[in-house]
């Protein structure tokens, strides 16, 4: 649970709870997803629950929605012989960028909301 933005890269699976979300490229055996993952996933198997929603691109092996689970994107099918779709460096500059970008945006309307709120407090 949480959020992670950026690049999550791991032989082992990866899970999305209920209350989590991550924003990037997600590269894992396994994903498991009851909360939010939104960018580019490269996996074997995920498995969207009824809580869970994707939005971009997947490549995997097997896809499983449970009824009331979302899927917005494209998917396409792993080349067989397991993981060996890599992440490009220019891709990943470029999400980091991004997300830099995005999450500085979010602090600043963070704090012109808070500065709102403090002036109508006077």
């Amino acid at each position: 649970d949480g959020l992670v933005e950026g690049v999550v890269e791991t032989e082992q699976g990866v899970s999305v709870g209920k209350t989590g979300a991550i924003n990037g490229l997600v590269k894992a055996t396994t994903i498991i997803v009851s909360g939010v993952l939104e960018g580019k996933v490269v996996c074997e198997k995920i498995d969207i629950l009824a809580t869970g929603k994707v939005l971009g691109e997947v490549v995997c092996s097997e896809m499983m929605i449970e009824a009331g689970g979302k899927f917005i994107g494209e998917s396409r099918e792993l080349t067989e012989g397991g993981l060996i779709v890599n992440f490009p460096e220019e891709e990943r500059t470029k999400l980091v960028a991004q997300l830099v970008e995005k999450s500085a945006k979010k602090l600043v309307d963070l704090e012109l909301e808070e500065k709102s709120k403090n002036d109508q407090e006077i």
